[in-house]
């Protein structure tokens, strides 16, 4: 067994804050650079029922900047403080906007004024990631159908809040509903399906089922008596981004002739340059960071993205596709999850669309080109969540458990069985390099595991 090396540099900022500052992707909230061992010991624990974890699956698990340790179920939140011996829960009751703590809006502007209810729908809590002290921030499932605008009744369903916890353990819940930042009638993003925390910038990306938004949640306010509350928004809230592609021919830029094919963005990782990459059910791409928070969802073309892959797309050839080969522009290629390796290598990892699909499974790119391997190189054959590893690895989220590739070696360690994992049915993995060595989140069916000590 070996503890990590420790990275340093901005490198180490790159992939520690990876996939939702912990997710997938990259998972793990960057600060720089490790401190330490921190408060917790360095050995693997496992987490489950006996630790006062009422439900299953798990859904995330994440530390905050005081190493806090918190898990979500789609049900309720838990945290385990340095010192404790059994996690707290927390539900609705608490303050959380699950179904039964519904947010009030009512939307006297709307073409059909009315008061609608703000929560998560079933199946509830979909991700989690930490960020300050004491802080994490929660992702909801929302109600995706419908007109997307300010006649759908469903607008304010989903979405996320920024949760903070006290000495004495009691919650502050602020319910963060994101909306067009250019107009209040298009309200697209509602479900959370990837969260990323950038620590040293203190700022926040949300992953959804439409596109990508930016927040810096510290800046958040409610509106003041009389204020328009779009142009609060402006001072927390950008949205949204989204690399596109476009359903079976190249894009025109003509919106009313064009159908985009964008969302389901599954995949968030920081780049070494603190550019953001993100993943998609159709695409990915490479989004610059500016200084300018509601410049960063108006900008144009190469302005906004350093990649943009798939537009246009030739099968033909293979030229500029959106990461994997799908038959045509449009067609969907289910990336789930990118990292970046120490040498500065993009992953993307999607499932294939059958397992014997040779044009589906793990990509790298070099800045340049693509190159592809099978899942099976990796030892598994679904990949359900991708970290990449200071040492260089990759470790691979499976139904089998969790796979350590080695891209340059070709060895691959698969860490299963009820020594290493409640369940090998693993479901998201986050890593926290602000502690040395780094903390792997590992979310599974039965349970959650911190690994600290990993095999070579």
């Amino acid at each position: 067994m070996r503890a990590w090396k420790r990275l340093s540099g901005r490198l180490a900022l790159g992939i520690l804050v990876t996939g939702a500052a912990c997710g997938g992707s990259f998972s793990g909230s960057g600060s720089g650079g490790a401190q330490g061992p921190g408060p917790w010991p360095v050995a693997n624990v496992q987490y489950g029922s006996a630790n006062g974890i009422a439900e299953t699956p798990i859904v995330g698990m994440t530390t905050d900047g005081a190493q806090n340790r918190w898990i979500a179920t789609h049900a309720a939140l838990y945290l385990l403080r340095p010192g404790d011996k059994t996690f707290r829960r927390y539900d609705a009751r608490d303050g959380l906007h699950l179904t039964g703590n519904p947010v009030t809006y009512c939307d006297t502007w709307a073409p059909h004024p009315s008061c609608l209810s703000g929560a998560a729908v079933s199946p509830g809590i979909t991700e989690i990631t930490g960020g300050a002290a004491g802080e994490v921030f929660v992702g909801y499932a929302g109600h995706d159908d419908g007109s997307e605008d300010y006649t759908d009744p469903n607008r304010h369903t989903g979405k996320l809040d920024r949760v903070r916890v006290d000495a004495s353990g009691t919650l502050s819940v602020q319910r963060l509903d994101l909306v067009n930042s250019e107009t209040a009638q298009f309200w697209h993003n509602r479900t959370v399906q990837r969260l990323l925390y950038d620590r040293a910038r203190k700022e926040l990306y949300v992953g959804s089922n439409h596109g990508i938004d930016r927040l810096q949640p510290d800046r958040y306010r409610d509106p003041k008596p009389g204020e328009w509350f779009l142009d609060v928004t402006h001072e927390w809230l950008s949205d949204h981004l989204h690399p596109r592609v476009c359903f079976h021919a190249a894009c025109t830029g003509n919106e009313s002739k064009d159908t985009q094919m964008m969302g389901d963005w599954r995949g968030l990782t920081l780049a070494p340059d603190g550019d953001l990459w993100v993943a998609g059910k159709w695409t990915a791409g490479k989004i610059r960071w500016t200084s300018d928070l509601s410049a960063w969802h108006t900008r144009p073309g190469a302005q906004a993205y350093a990649y943009n892959f798939g537009d246009p797309y030739d099968p033909a050839t293979g030229a500029n596709p959106p990461v994997f080969k799908p038959p045509r522009e449009g067609d969907p290629v289910s990336i789930g999850a990118v990292a970046v390796t120490k040498d500065g290598t993009v992953w993307f990892a999607s499932d294939p669309l059958s397992s014997r699909d040779p044009n589906y499974g793990l990509a790298s790119f070099d800045g340049k080109s693509f190159n592809y391997f099978p899942l099976r190189a990796a030892g598994v054959s679904r990949a359900r969540d991708l970290i990449a590893l200071p040492d260089g690895r990759l470790a691979i989220a499976s139904p089998a458990g969790l796979s350590l590739w080695d891209p340059s070696s070709g060895k691959t360690t698969l860490v299963s069985g009820t020594a290493a994992l409640p369940s090998d049915d693993v479901l998201r993995l986050e890593l926290d390099g602000s502690v040395e060595p780094p903390s792997l989140h590992v979310s599974t069916t039965a349970g959650a595991a911190v690994l600290r000590v990993l095999p070579p």
